[in-house]
């Protein structure tokens, strides 16, 4: 049951990544880069990113449970990681950023990156309210009301 859970949670936060990384990319080239056009290639680059960056996610995971500090310098761990391997991969391309697009790029991914995570919490903070709700009920003698969606 663990190891279903912990795959969900992976696939949940690749499709969420995925989505946010569509939406920057085709807002951020539109604003920056009006006049490139690209390949049926470039489909590939969000999933990409995507899978990458929850892969760096595994650095938040912990066995025991963590400190609000301990949570907040992994999550600033995960954050470098992905804006290292954004800007790496760019570099190893032949990209070069102007110092301005450079922090505006790091500033959209950190956007990106706390909009997943919103996602997340709110996707788990839904799950938790249906289970209590339901708990509740179950308790209360409706015992015929399952505890899972």
């Amino acid at each position: 049951m663990k190891n279903r859970k912990g795959l969900w949670e992976f696939v949940m936060a690749f499709l969420v990544c995925t989505a946010c990384i569509t939406l920057l990319e085709g807002i951020v080239g539109m604003l920056f880069f009006p006049q490139q056009r690209f390949g049926y290639e470039a489909f590939f680059s969000p999933p990409l990113f995507s899978f990458f960056s929850v892969l760096f996610g595994l650095t938040v995971s912990s066995e025991k449970e963590l400190s609000v500090k301990q949570v907040l310098l992994r999550r600033g761990l995960h954050l470098l990681l992905i804006e290292g391997m954004v800007f790496g991969l760019n570099y190893i391309s032949g990209t070069t950023f102007t110092p301005l697009f450079a922090g505006a790029l790091a500033f959209l991914i950190a956007l990106v990156f706390g909009a997943v995570y919103g996602v997340m919490w709110w996707n788990d903070r839904t799950s938790a309210l249906l289970f209590n709700e339901r708990l509740r009920a179950w308790q209360s003698g409706q015992e015929n009301i399952s505890l899972t969606r």
